[in-house]
């Protein structure tokens, strides 16, 4: 699998290595294992070797390993550590690990082992803090629970991410409400949004063919995305992914928000609403060349926002 490196958080460069679905401890309603992450084809010595050239790359520059897919803290102990100590002998001192986990896998003897081995970010699959949502998307744990154990991380100095799904079922105008106030209480360093999308050969699937689940709109999910900015800039919390992850195949998407420039999405909404915000007779408008590229993409859908509303006004 080929990979590319990243700018992370500070200026930290990010390599991705995509291990599958391994760990999970559960198959929730949304997710298919193997075409969500490859689990088939993950190859460690293509990725050691790609490791290895992205550390000769950029020696001497903060940089980070990222394991993605799956749980890792729930891993077989002597693959995990098998792994890491394969990774860490070809890294020099200015590289840590990022890993992404389940909220039921951050003890304190689990995250002391993080610690060992040099693990400096832990992303948790939140997905949501409603326990209602919690429950029918088959997730296995409560909203407290899963504020206890990013809490729980945050307190031991991890850096703390914290992944969203707008759209689970279930969801309601109160569930979003408790999510942005879960933000604001835990403030995270970062966050992903990732709006549901149905997959093929999901137990949502038959959920969404039957009529018992209706997907957001594509225009929803970027209106709920751009609500939590307002949150995470005054939570100090770092937005670094909206919309799901590219490595996924457009032919196994059944149903939902996908757009395969989704950030870009609201990046345009964001600026909509700042000029909406603005009288036009009080004060002059102000945008920049690229808020106006924003604004003109993907079909001047937000552009079009503007000019509905000026016509209601005038």
């Amino acid at each position: 699998m080929t990979t590319f490196p990243r700018a992370g958080s500070e200026g930290t460069l990010i390599y991705p290595v995509f291990l599958g679905m391994r760990g999970c401890p559960g198959r929730c309603v949304y997710c298919d294992q193997d075409k969500l992450a490859g689990s088939g084809d993950f190859d460690p010595e293509q990725a050691m070797e790609g490791v290895r050239k992205f550390v000769e790359r950029h020696r001497g520059r903060a940089k980070q390993v990222a394991f993605y897919g799956g749980t890792f803290t729930a891993w077989e102990e002597h693959f995990r550590e098998g792994l890491l100590r394969a990774v860490m002998a070809v890294c020099d001192v200015s590289t840590s690990f990022r890993i992404s986990t389940h909220p039921l896998y951050v003890s304190d003897e689990i995250l002391a082992h993080c610690k060992r081995w040099n693990i400096r970010t832990i992303e948790l699959g939140v997905q949501d803090f409603n326990d209602v949502v919690l429950a029918a998307s088959g997730r296995g744990y409560s909203g407290r629970e899963a504020l206890e154990a990013a809490l729980r991380v945050k307190n031991q100095n991890f850096e703390l991410g914290v992944q969203l799904m707008p759209g689970l079922p279930g969801w309601t105008e109160a569930s979003l409400s408790e999510n942005r106030k879960a933000l604001e209480e835990l403030r995270p360093h970062l966050l992903r949004l990732y709006p549901l999308i149905v997959i093929r050969g999901t137990a949502l699937e038959k959920l969404y063919n039957s009529g018992a689940y209706l997907p957001l709109s594509l225009e929803e999910a970027v209106s709920q995305c751009a609500d939590y900015h307002p949150v995470a800039e005054s939570a100090g919390i770092r937005i670094i992914k909206e919309g799901i992850p590219s490595n996924i195949d457009p032919a196994e998407i059944a149903g939902g928000p996908w757009h395969p420039a989704f950030g870009e999405l609201v990046k345009a909404e964001l600026v909509a609403r700042k000029v909406l915000a603005i009288d036009p007779q009080e004060q002059a408008v102000n945008i920049s060349r690229d808020e106006i590229r924003l604004l003109k993409a993907h079909g001047g859908a937000a552009l079009k926002k503007i000019q509905d509303w000026f016509e209601t006004r005038s």
